[in-house]
């Protein structure tokens, strides 16, 4: 049998059919079914033990400011939620000061239950540190539990909130 995985900034994609052949079982059982199954990806994400490490991978560190998500797109067959992002300032890679980026909140896959079952990540108030990565030119989240740092109570970001 042919294992099919691929391993991308710090995350091993493994399609749902080869998790289905490998298992025997149905794709059903591969987390939420989006419009295409067969274009759906199993993740295996990467626990980062500090910030720095997200800041290490990452493309693009912002601080900014969230809107509620208005619309959605395809994030490894699933649809995300988009969130537009007013960046405040740039820590890492190219932005400007003062832009909107759009940034898909990266969902959790293969659960077999919701995209977020903790709540979108992006769904959040105030100013946060974001820890993005593209794909396709597009931004994202660098994963869905480690990618947003949200600002303690003097401001700064709450490291005990990682």
């Amino acid at each position: 049998m042919r294992h099919v995985a691929q391993r991308h900034r710090g995350v091993t994609f493994v399609s749902c059919a080869a998790v289905a052949a490998a298992l025997g079982a149905a794709l059903t059982g591969c987390g939420l079914w989006p419009s295409s199954p067969s274009s759906t990806s199993c993740i295996s994400w990467a626990s980062f033990s500090a910030p720095q490490e997200a800041f290490d991978d990452a493309e693009l560190v912002v601080e900014g400011n969230v809107a509620p998500a208005a619309t959605t797109r395809d994030v490894f067959g699933y649809r995300a939620a988009v969130h537009t992002v007013a960046v405040t300032s740039v820590l890492k890679g190219t932005a400007e000061v003062g832009a909107s980026l759009d940034v898909a909140a990266t969902p959790i896959t293969c659960t077999g239950g919701e995209l977020y079952p903790d709540g979108d990540p992006l769904d959040v108030e105030g100013e946060v540190m974001l820890f993005l990565t593209a794909d396709g030119g597009q931004w994202r989240l660098l994963s869905p539990v480690q990618g947003v740092l949200e600002a303690g109570s003097a401001g700064t970001p709450d490291l005990g909130s990682w």
